[in-house]
């Protein structure tokens, strides 16, 4: 043993520096992570039960937030105060009456606070429906982008975005007609079937993640041969733009 340690002493040496730079990268990253966490929480967290003033017999609340992750913005100000009374009439109370889960994820890059809430519930046709609601707020400012401002930063256009998304739905519609789902269907009557619109500046979701990567979400109805089919993993409503 002390013959094999001593003949290969600098391959030992260099796999016990791989393993400490490892260790420290693995700390420096999870204390970066938790920073950035409590970032973003001194802005939007969780809405909790005291958050809300509402009669129990409207709706129940503490079960609603048990199951459902809904973003509340902490700081007061006009923008922020207008954005909670919008998210709280639009997503909670639909979550109370439409049985819809809600999540919610969000990011700080500089001063760019972006936030994504995505709503999903069945329709009665037994198809999956997503739909998705985007803030992109400027911190020092406490402004909200819009989206023309945020595609600037990225050098894109309205047909950039759309390009890249009807060529993902392309790849979507090949696959179904490969499996035999849609029959002889064009792509633009697939297009209708996923209740897809088309893309404008106003309907953009945009969203930057914490690598400050661009994306779009974009609403539709997933069709009946993707809803069932367990086996397609690349389905997607966050479509990467940059």
């Amino acid at each position: 043993m002390k013959k094999y340690i001593l003949e290969n002493k600098k391959k030992i040496l260099i796999l016990l520096i791989l393993v400490v730079l490892t260790s420290i990268l693995s700390i420096v990253v999870k204390h970066s992570n938790n920073k950035d966490i409590l970032l973003i929480n001194n802005y939007v967290s969780r809405l909790e039960r005291k958050d809300v003033k509402l009669d129990d017999s409207v709706c129940d609340l503490d079960n609603v937030l048990k199951y459902n992750n809904i973003p509340y913005f902490r700081l007061s100000n006009p923008t922020y105060d207008s954005l909670n009374e919008e998210i709280l009439t639009n997503f909670l109370l639909r979550s109370c009456y439409e049985n819809g889960i809600i999540e919610y994820e969000a990011s700080l890059n500089d001063n760019l606070l972006s936030i994504a809430i995505n709503i999903s519930y069945d329709t009665t046709d037994d198809l999956t429906y997503l739909e998705y609601k985007t803030y992109n707020i400027n911190t020092n400012t406490n402004t909200i982008l819009k989206n023309q401002e945020i595609l600037n930063i990225y050098h894109l256009t309205k047909k950039n975005v759309e390009d890249t998304v009807l060529s993902k739905l392309r790849e979507y519609y090949n696959y179904e007609k490969r499996m035999g789902y849609i029959g002889k269907d064009s792509f633009q009557t697939y297009l209708n079937s996923l209740n897809y619109k088309e893309i404008t500046i106003d309907n953009m979701n945009l969203f930057v993640d914490s690598q400050k990567n661009l994306y779009i979400f974009k609403d539709y109805t997933i069709s009946e041969g993707m809803s069932i089919d367990e086996n397609f993993p690349y389905i997607t409503i966050k479509f990467k733009l940059n």
